[in-house]
């Protein structure tokens, strides 16, 4: 996946994807990862996405259900971490600083964060109302003050952008 490559993924690096649903980018990371581990909160989607990673022989994948902005006990232990389509949400209930605070510890010192969110600028379907998506420069924001810097920022698609940031601290 694209995507996934420029920012940074391949053979020998782990991912982990929060907030995976039903495994999107999980699957197609798994071909090129060496480990990935897929988090969601919904069971069904968590299943839906084991039933296809053992249906492709894919044996580097593994999940779990759980909240992203709840406590996930991964300590350093992936290369990059992916929050595809799903921060705006966290950002509107008020538990943002929370998934990317997990998302920090998870990564291994100098690790990746790629973020995939909608356009704000592209405000009809699909994706969420325009009043709940998130600015490239509010993103980066928030993502600097959990210790995240910006390293690089692109087009992901006509209704998305993508930045990836580094673990400085």
């Amino acid at each position: 996946m694209p995507i996934l490559e420029r920012a940074g993924l391949g053979p020998g690096k782990s991912l982990l994807d929060l907030g995976s649903g039903d495994g999107r980018f999980s699957i197609p990371a798994a071909s090129v990862a060496t480990r990935v581990h897929a988090v969601d909160i919904s069971e069904e989607a968590i299943r839906s996405l084991l039933e296809e990673a053992s249906g492709r022989g894919l044996r580097n994948l593994t999940a779990s259900v759980a909240d992203v902005s709840g406590d996930l006990r991964f300590d350093e232990e992936f290369d990059m971490a992916l929050l595809a389509n799903v921060l705006h949400g966290f950002v509107r209930s008020g538990s943002a600083d929370a998934v990317l605070e997990n998302a920090r510890r998870a990564l291994k010192p100098g690790g990746r964060l790629l973020v995939i969110e909608f356009r704000p600028d592209v405000g009809s379907p699909p994706g969420p109302p325009s009043s709940m998506r998130i600015a490239p420069e509010e993103l980066s924001a928030l993502a600097s003050r959990h210790g995240f810097e910006e390293i690089d920022r692109f087009d992901a698609g006509p209704f998305h952008y993508a930045i990836v940031f580094r673990k400085v601290n």
